[in-house]
Formats: structure tokens, C-alpha cells, sequence
């Protein structure tokens, strides 16, 4: 058994709207994904609907869970959700971690969503996040019961931060899906030479997106996505990234 996850900063509401809206839709018809986790989802300007109900129309997923800028839309039954509130510090905006239990053919998957402290300064910061989100994770659950994991969002971090090693050295046993499948390539996901939505004070290129899987998950691919390769237009100021995982 196996399905498809893309996870996504949109961006929010941020001009040019329409011709993101169109490239976003092109490019979902060709990925097709099964889940899709958003970041930065607003309120659609023209329609007044959330822009999680726009996507999840565009490649008919049925079932869509949103709180504070966090959506994800899944082809699956989401059996059920709930958020959990993470640190918050002076500076930032209030921060969760938005979850999704789905049913894909008898088998359980829990989907964690998140996108975590800005500015980039914040390190010390977005590692309590990370440490307080994986204690949601390991108790959402119920007790005893074997459930595979998925951990998607803007982490704000790069892959050698500590925020990113919480995660990977937490006993959840998470991999990252990107490292794993294309070790030698930098995945980044943030980019003020590739991205003309960037913002131009920007001088890194940085992979700051991730989806981080459980050990009953084998990765089949990973790539970035909506970078304007493979025809997937830009549609965001944050590239996306998609995967195929496979359950053991």
C-alpha cells in the first residue's frame, strides 16, 4: 500500500494571486497527491472561502482540517483531528502543531502539521517547539496502539539545526524522507536565485521544508517540487516537497 504526500508554505494571500493559483492547480493535476499539508493558508480575497477548500477542490481531496494557518487535505476519511498549542515567545506569531488521524484501507496514519518560529535567529526557540511537538506527537495515539507518523511543515531550519536533530534523534525513530531518497542534494526549498517570490533582502538558499516519516514507512521517492522544474511553476515563496511512501 502506498500514498503521496506534498507539503507546501502557500504563502498566504500575497500578489500575484491568480497566476499562483492557476500554477498551483496545473501542478497539482500532474502530482496528484493523496495528502497535502499547507502552511500560511488565508482567506481567499475573491471567493471569501479558505484557501484550503480551493485547493482540496483542484485535485478532489474530500477531507480538509484547518486551524490558525494550518490545513491539511487528505484523499482518506480523516477519523479525527485535534491542535495542540506550542511555545511561544516575544516577537513571533502564536505557533501549533495541527493533527490528522486518517484511515487509508485499514491502516491508521497519524499526520502532523506545523510551521515553526520566525525570525532565523530564533534557533534555541524552534528546538523547544520541535521538543514540544514530538511530545504531542507520542501522545496522540491512544495508549499501546501502533500507528505510523507522518511530520510535515516549515521548520524555519535547516537540516544540520538543532531543531531538525530533535526530531531525528527523538524515539518517534522519524527519517527524512528528502535525505533519504537524495542524499547528495541540498533540496533546497527557500531560494532568492530560483525564486522571484522571495523576499529580496534574502541571501541564503536553505532547505527549511520537511517531511519526516515513521520506520513502518519506506520512502519510494522525494523531490522538490513547484521550483519551476518538471513544469511545475512557481507558486509560492517557499518550493514545495513531495514523496511517495510506501507502508511496511
Amino acid at each position: 500500500m502506498s500514498f503521496s504526500v506534498l507539503t507546501l508554505n502557500l504563502w498566504n494571500i500575497n500578489e500575484p494571486l491568480e497566476p499562483r493559483y492557476r500554477a498551483l492547480e496545473a501542478g497539482l493535476n500532474v502530482l496528484r497527491p493523496d495528502i497535502i499539508c499547507l502552511q500560511e493558508v488565508g482567506r481567499d480575497p475573491r471567493s471569501a472561502r479558505s484557501q484550503s477548500e480551493l485547493i482540496a477542490e483542484m485535485c478532489n481531496l474530500g477531507h480538509v482540517v484547518e486551524k490558525n494557518g494550518l490545513a491539511t487535505a487528505c484523499r482518506y476519511p480523516i477519523v479525527r483531528s485535534h491542535s495542540v498549542a506550542l511555545p511561544e515567545f516575544p516577537g513571533d506569531a502564536p505557533r501549533l502543531v495541527l493533527f490528522a488521524e486518517c484511515s487509508i484501507d485499514g491502516w491508521k496514519l497519524v499526520v502532523a502539521n506545523t510551521h515553526l518560529a520566525y525570525p532565523p535567529e530564533m534557533i534555541a526557540e524552534r528546538k523547544k517547539q520541535a521538543q514540544s511537538l514530538l511530545t504531542a506527537i507520542k501522545h496522540f495515539p491512544p495508549k499501546g496502539e501502533k500507528i505510523a507518523k507522518i511530520l510535515c511543515g516549515d521548520f524555519n531550519d535547516v537540516a544540520e539545526s538543532p531543531t531538525v536533530r530533535a526530531v531525528l534523534e527523538s524515539d518517534e525513530n522519524f527519517h527524512d524522507v528528502f535525505a533519504e531518497c537524495d542524499p547528495i542534494s541540498p533540496g533546497v526549498t527557500y531560494s532568492c536565485k530560483k525564486n522571484r517570490y522571495v523576499d529580496p533582502h534574502w541571501i541564503k538558499d536553505q532547505r527549511v521544508d520537511y517531511i519526516f516519516a515513521s520506520s513502518d514507512l519506506v520512502p519510494k521517492n522525494c523531490y522538490v517540487v513547484f521550483d519551476g522544474n518538471s513544469g511545475l511553476d512557481l507558486v509560492s515563496d517557499h518550493f514545495g516537497v513531495f514523496c511517495t511512501l510506501n507502508i511496511r
